[in-house]
Order: structure tokens, then sequence, then C-alpha cells
């Protein structure tokens, strides 16, 4: 099944803003990010926190332990994109 718009959108989205850490590492970080392919398939996120749009837009725009907050740089829009890709499992 073909991606949406609004997937393709997350998905570009996803490539140039969170995938260095979360896919490739190549900041070099010693405690490597979490992967985040299928996050939504289970009832928590890597974080222990629950799995839900709510808490995973907190996350992102708040950052946690070792990622740096996002608020600002991520539209409502941009966002909404952002959690629709991550809800295709990352495909």
């Amino acid at each position: 099944m073909p991606l949406t718009a609004q997937e393709q959108a997350g998905k570009h989205l996803y490539t140039v803003r969170c995938a260095h850490c979360h896919e490739y590492n190549d900041q070099g970080l010693k405690k490597v990010p979490p992967d985040l392919h299928n996050v939504f398939r289970g009832a928590q996120l890597p974080s222990g926190a629950p799995a839900t749009d709510e808490q995973v837009r907190r996350e992102v725009l708040s950052g946690r332990g070792m990622m740096p907050p996002f608020a600002g740089r991520f539209s409502d829009e941009e966002m909404a994109a952002l959690l629709a890709y991550l809800h295709t499992g990352l495909r």
C-alpha cells in the first residue's frame, strides 16, 4: 500500500530531522537512540511511556534524555505528518 501524501511528508521530515540519530547514529552518540520502527505497535514507547500520539508529540517537542527538544521546529501540520509516518512502522 503506497504512503499517503501526509505520510510522505512525514517520511521526509523523519529522514531529514530524525533518521541521522534514530536510524544511522551518524552523530557518533555513545548511547544509541531507540529504533522507532513499529513504535506504535506496542503499548509502550521505548521510554516506557504510553504509545500514544500525544506522548510522542510531547517527547519530540520537549525532548527526552539526550534528545534535544524540537519545540518551534515542527508546525502542527508537520507534527501530524511525522506521527502519520511513524504509524506506518517506517515503511
